[in-house]
């Protein structure tokens, strides 16, 4: 490609191309390097390898003949475009036949001309689009982004190096993972969202290193009352600290070859792996959230179950006892300070068996008033929210729900996104391909005051 066919080409992009290309308009300045790149900005023309395009080369001088024409034109005509006096001198209506001809050519084989391809990406698969995926196509970058990147599959190679945005090609498989493009990264942390209760009830904090102290208030300053001309006494605000450590957690899941050799089998591993993997990070937050006892075996994490908190006993040691006047006195013990962002925590067992049982007894509701209408589930004007790793049956003398302030008692540290890596090798007999998702956080219950507990009694 000689400097007069790039210009002639840079000044010829559609709309599409130019959004695309991440430039406003296409080129109409002076043909010179200075120009080119200012008009590129940020952006870049990229070669049949994907890597960026030497310009220098290009505007060399007498440098045509010691660059490749990728224009898709017949040899003979090629040849005839060597030098820019060839194309001045061409009549205009050929001039025109050869511009849209190298344009369309250059559009259609972007991994060749290393402009970028015209419309949008299109989805192959007839398959229904997962709930997490915000549209088809992004179901579809995805899939295609696991086929390349994680399982190698050159059909899938040449789709996203055609369509794929290279700056996320982050990390290297063998060096213990890909961070993975926007659209799966946003399906996994929309069903961790939807599935877990620490994000939604947490302070989340992003962690740009390993550790990061996290200041929290304990106290404010007090009134005084001093008498006329008499000194005010000083006093300041109370704070505390919450140290993050930041602990790698990882999943794992099975995937068979065969199932992922197409279009449409990565088209759906993209939604069973953004959903099982979502699913299955949740879960751990919520665990090490609730039941932590400090060990490694939960992060390190010491989880509501365990941190020093007060507690109402209920009427008997099973939830077939517990009343409404029990709940109503968890609610009460709570400090008057943290209600105003206060909420439950429990096990939609416990909700069924025993919140529903007491609110249905004590008569005059409806459908909303016991929580399960429009408004979403309520507990006594408070929200509900819902977790497995509560208590899912009754047993002697156990913390059965939770009642607090979560964005006040609780940090949560994110380090990092979701990495994503593979091994055929595991499971090389029975042809399937294992995919782990690891992701880096810590949890720290820096306020046991903030929170309240629903007991059973001993036995």
């Amino acid at each position: 490609m000689n400097k007069k066919q790039l210009l002639n080409q840079i000044r010829n992009l559609g709309d599409a191309q130019c959004e695309q290309l991440g430039v406003s308009a296409p080129f109409k300045g002076q043909g010179g390097l200075k120009a080119v790149e200012a008009w590129l900005g940020d952006a870049m023309l990229l070669d049949e390898n994907g890597e960026a395009l030497i310009l220098e080369n290009i505007f060399a001088e007498g440098d045509p003949a010691e660059v490749t024409l990728y224009a898709g034109m017949p040899a003979k005509e090629e040849a005839e475009q060597t030098t820019e006096e060839a194309v001045e001198v061409a009549p205009e209506a050929d001039m025109e036949a050869m511009i849209k001809r190298s344009v369309q050519s250059a559009m259609g084989k972007s991994a060749r001309l290393a402009l970028p391809r015209t419309g949008e990406v299109t989805v192959t698969s007839h398959a229904k689009k997962s709930d997490q995926f915000g549209t088809g196509r992004d179901q579809h970058m995805a899939g295609q982004w696991i086929g390349a990147k994680l399982l190698n599959i050159p059909s899938a190679q040449k789709w996203w190096n055609n369509n794929g945005i290279k700056a996320q090609n982050e990390g290297t498989n063998s060096a213990g993972g890909f961070l993975v493009p926007d659209p799966l990264q946003d399906a996994i942390i929309r069903v961790r969202q939807e599935a877990g209760t620490c994000r939604a009830v947490a302070q989340t904090y992003p962690m740009s290193s390993d550790t990061l102290n996290v200041p929290t208030f304990t106290s404010g300053s007090t009134v005084a009352y001093p008498n006329e001309g008499g000194a005010i006494s000083e006093s300041s605000a109370v704070w505390g600290s919450a140290n993050l450590v930041s602990v790698k957690r990882a999943c794992l899941m099975k995937w068979s070859n065969e199932l992922a050799g197409d279009s449409a089998g990565l088209f759906d591993l993209a939604g069973v792996l953004s959903e099982y993997m979502g699913e299955a990070l949740a879960v751990e937050e919520d665990r090490c959230f609730i039941q932590g006892d400090g060990t490694a075996s939960f992060g390190s994490v010491t989880g509501l179950k365990n941190k020093a908190h007060s507690f109402v006993t209920g009427a008997g040691d099973t939830w077939a006892e517990l009343t409404l006047a029990n709940l109503v006195a968890t609610v009460g013990t709570l400090g008057d300070k943290y209600h105003r962002r206060a909420s439950w925590i429990m096990s939609r067992q416990f909700f069924s068996q025993v919140v529903l049982r007491v609110m249905a007894g004590a008569g005059g509701n409806t459908i909303d008033s016991l929580g399960v209408g429009a408004t979403g589930s309520q507990l006594l004007g408070y929200p509900v929210f819902f977790s497995d790793q509560a208590p899912t049956a009754t047993a002697v003398d156990i913390d059965s729900c939770y009642f607090g302030d979560w964005s006040g008692s609780v940090v949560f540290g994110d380090r990092t996104g979701i990495d994503i890596a593979t091994s055929e090798h595991i499971n090389f007999a029975e042809d399937q391909v294992n995919i782990r998702a690891t992701s880096r956080y810590d949890i720290q219950v820096h306020d046991g005051s903030g929170f309240v507990a629903l007991a059973t009694a001993t036995s």
